[in-house]
């Protein structure tokens, strides 16, 4: 199936177009700052929340979370909702313009329709990047290596022509799934929230971070994502330790077969 108006981007560029706008808008960013604890405390008597973090504490009148797949601790109620999956790029030395030519006439995104699905494109430089949910736990040393010679297997099973095409990149990240696997935003114990983006947040996390913006600032704003219903696991069986990830992956593993 081809989607005529689909296309590509270059997501640190994007980040970095969108980190200039943020700064040159008056914001402040932290890199390498872990938020440690969220707690309700007023400042002035003022009511608001204290963010106790790694270089020290903070306090706001409203707060946003927006960690997708690295919700952690200091959001426990969240954490219970979202599971943690990895997905992996492997990406090919360049190839010969050609065999590039043969394997995307094109050149547009691909992916397919499997629950392990495959994602790839060819690069400008004529490299071919090819993803997945190789192995589902989060992204560490141990599973990018894993990873990338499942990817490989699985690209060549696509492309046999890039049987003996080299692998000179392969890297990781983490990403959220909700139970139902839809994306959720609103309010959960007093703070905003927008997750759940499940494989598509360049485009979908860019229409919660505006949307939710206009809601913390007293708007309206139309957004489908805010009020429907966000479950957690059956019986309470989830802690935010994603223990099933394996049994899961197996099932989905074997669906793919059937189908």
């Amino acid at each position: 199936m081809v989607d005529e108006v689909s296309a590509g981007l270059n997501p640190p560029r994007y980040v970095g177009g969108l980190v200039r706008a943020a700064v040159k808008s008056g914001a402040e960013i932290f890199e390498h700052t872990r938020v440690e604890s969220v707690r309700r405390e007023s400042s002035q008597g003022e009511p608001g929340w204290k963010i106790t973090t790694s270089r020290g504490d903070l306090w706001a009148s409203d707060v946003f979370v927006g960690t997708s797949g690295y919700t952690g601790r200091a959001t426990p109620a969240l954490q219970k909702k979202i599971i943690p999956i990895g997905s992996f790029i492997i990406t090919t030395e360049i190839l010969p313009e050609p065999l590039a030519h043969e394997l995307s006439l094109r050149n547009r995104m691909i992916y397919d329709s499997k629950n392990y699905l495959y994602y790839y494109r060819l690069t400008p430089d004529r490299r071919m990047l090819f993803g997945g949910r190789a192995a589902f736990f989060p992204e560490n040393d141990q599973t990018i290596r894993r990873s990338a010679e499942i990817l490989r297997r699985g690209m060549i099973a696509v492309y046999p022509q890039l049987r003996d095409a080299k692998v000179e990149y392969v890297w990781g990240g983490t990403l959220d799934f909700a139970f139902d696997i839809m994306p959720h935003a609103g309010q959960i114990d007093g703070m905003y929230y927008a997750v759940g983006y499940a494989g598509h947040g360049v485009a979908m996390a860019t229409y919660q971070g505006q949307k939710m913006a206009e809601l913390i600032a007293g708007e309206k704003p139309e957004n489908p994502f805010v009020g429907i219903p966000f479950p957690g696991a059956p019986l309470g069986l989830y802690d935010g330790r994603p223990w099933f990830l394996p049994i899961a992956g197996a099932w989905y593993k074997f669906l793919d077969w059937v189908s």
